[in-house]
């Protein structure tokens, strides 16, 4: 799944084949839906988002130039949609229900149970953060993008990235430790 794949079916897309970008859809699906479950918390409304992102992404796509990975842009409409959805959500829907992406199966070699404890606190502590950390730590070590790709998606500064994922990491850590 390269650059070059994508602006083929951007290109495609754009001379009216509109099949072509079902490809892009199909490719991306679970990233846009990780990444917006991570920030809305509620999977009905996640799904109804990342529909949503698609259909902004298709509309908009004319104005993609290129500039950064498609990945990164359809990332940056998916954060936008869930932070403007999170803002204007009631507060007693936030944080009813998250997407568990960690696998939790015990390692074979592992007889006492003790990775599974330690993954089982892991979790409880990411569902604890933030909608904006989880997202950070889920495009950072779930989704491999890299502080330069993270940066222009959430709309902060790359150094900025850095900092926010030491501090998460760090609170990680922390809470993991008291636990």
């Amino acid at each position: 799944m390269t650059t070059c794949d994508d602006s083929i079916y951007i290109k495609r897309t754009l001379a009216g084949d509109t099949a072509a970008f079902s490809v892009l859809v199909e490719r991306y699906q679970s990233l846009v839906y990780s990444m917006v479950v991570r920030m809305v918390r509620h999977r009905q409304d996640a799904e109804d988002i990342a529909q949503d992102v698609f259909v902004k992404a298709f509309s908009s796509l004319g104005s993609f130039r290129g500039e950064s990975r498609f990945s990164t842009w359809l990332c940056r409409i998916a954060y936008t949609s869930s932070v403007s959805y999170t803002r204007r959500q009631r507060p007693d829907r936030a944080g009813i229900e998250i997407e568990h992406e960690l696998d939790t199966r015990p390692d074979e070699a592992d007889e006492n149970g003790q990775r599974e404890d330690r993954l089982q606190q892991l979790q409880q502590s990411l569902n604890k953060l933030s909608s904006e950390d989880a997202v950070l730590i889920s495009l950072y070590y779930q989704h491999d993008k890299s502080v330069d790709e993270i940066a222009p998606i959430t709309g902060l500064s790359a150094s900025n990235v850095k900092v926010r994922l030491h501090r998460i990491r760090k609170k990680l850590h922390e809470e993991i430790k008291l636990e």
